[in-house]
């Protein structure tokens, strides 16, 4: 027997990379030690059911977001994604999906048989002819969603707003909109100085706190873990009082990087400066981003011809090396980029799933959300019809594929 997985992240960890990945402490010394990883004490409080230390932290970041009430998670967004949708189906089932949006969306509607719709925009829709709207609002590219639109609605409006939970702690950064949100999910640790894990939501309105706080005493773990919790408190307090000197520190850098990157990459603007999203213009990313790793620089991720960074105040001082990296790497590889057409949706009244070859999968209908992670939006979903150029594409891609069972498709049986 062989402890492969601690001697490789240790090995990780002993080489002093350079990350620009999450979790966003990218490393740095946190102050937390496994002397403080502890259960529920006498002094330490229960998460599911606060009214000590805990609660004084779920007040901290109530403040924090300029919102009435917050709820802590330690099972991440994905966990929030779940206590969010059950809370909502408390008030109907038609869901409408704004955009795109993470798998564990389409999962957990799903599983709360949710009357699923999807559309790319707002405009051209009546949003009170939906029980709950769900809108990923920044993106993995950072661009944000204007949702004003959809003030005063009827609808339980839930923002996904993971990859922004530092926003409100400089004012170049975009607005979360909380005040026309009901219910916005925040994944700390993708952009604070938190450990895995660490997640919140947040609302306005005291009924749906209610409802969320009895969904996540049903979803959570009744194992919260300590050191996110002791790492989310701090980082919130920390940003409170220091992040808009923090992150100027951190545009300026990027601003610089946008100055010492060659011409053969271009800077992507998006709403969220400091997701830097690096194009390569028609270049395939995945290899830059393999020789990067050869020098010991690792990335968030890549998406065909773009390089996508989380840019902190802990890494930014590295933003130089990153341009000089990028500016020494020659390559000529194309990407081939995949055409997603609108799939056939498909009507089972057999709801066995059983699990296939993907070579035997054509005309064969989706029982689960398969796509490239991250971002972790599916191009497969329940219920669709599986073609054979989306088989070809699962075939030949390089990417990361989530969705499938021991390299198998899950298919309804016919």
């Amino acid at each position: 027997m062989q402890n492969k997985l601690y001697q490789t992240i240790k090995n990780y960890a002993q080489s002093n990379p350079i990350r620009f990945h999450m979790p966003s402490h990218n490393g740095e010394n946190l102050g937390i030690t496994t002397q403080m990883d502890i259960t529920e004490l006498s002094f330490s409080d229960n998460l599911i059911e606060s009214d000590g230390v805990i609660a004084n932290t779920e007040k901290n970041i109530a403040k924090a977001y300029n919102s009435k009430y917050a709820l802590m998670l330690t099972n991440g967004a994905t966990c929030g994604v779940a206590i969010a949708l059950f809370t909502a189906k408390n008030y109907g089932s038609k869901l409408l999906i704004v955009g795109d949006a993470h798998k564990s969306v389409y999962n957990y509607a799903n599983i709360f048989n949710f009357e699923i719709f999807v559309t790319q925009t707002t405009n051209d829709i009546n949003p009170n002819d939906y029980n709950c709207i769900v809108i990923t609002s920044p993106n993995y590219f950072g661009n944000v969603t204007d949702i004003n639109n959809l003030k005063n609605t009827t609808a339980i409006v839930i923002v996904d707003a993971s990859h922004g939970s530092h926003f409100p702690f400089n004012d170049n950064l975009p607005d979360l909109n909380t005040k026309i949100a009901d219910i916005t999910i925040l994944s700390f640790h993708k952009t604070l100085p938190i450990l895995t894990g660490g997640a919140g939501i947040i609302t306005n309105d005291a009924k749906l706190y209610d409802m969320l706080v009895f969904a996540r005493s049903l979803l959570h773990s009744s194992s919260p873990n300590y050191l996110t919790m002791a790492s989310i408190d701090n980082a919130i307090c920390e940003f409170y009082n220091n992040g808009q000197t923090l992150y100027d520190t951190c545009i300026h850098e990027i601003e610089n990087f946008k100055k010492t990157i060659c011409s053969r990459y271009i800077v992507l603007e998006s709403d969220d400066i400091t997701r830097l999203c690096i194009c390569a213009k028609d270049l395939d990313a995945s290899i830059i981003a393999k020789e990067l790793e050869k020098k010991n620089i690792f990335i968030e991720m890549t998406y065909y011809d773009s390089l996508v960074t989380i840019v902190t105040p802990y890494n930014c001082k590295y933003l130089q090396t990153l341009a000089k990296a990028l500016n020494s790497i020659v390559t000529y590889k194309k990407c081939e980029r995949f055409d997603i057409k609108n799939l056939a949706k498909i009507e089972v009244k057999n709801k066995k799933v059983t699990f296939l070859d993907l070579k035997i999968c054509d005309n064969k209908v989706c029982a689960g959300n398969i796509g490239i992670y991250p971002p972790g939006t599916p191009i497969l979903k329940i219920g669709d019809l599986i073609t054979e150029d989306i088989i070809q594409f699962l075939y030949t891609t390089k990417a990361e594929i989530f969705g499938l069972v021991n390299g198998k498709v899950p298919v309804y049986e016919q």
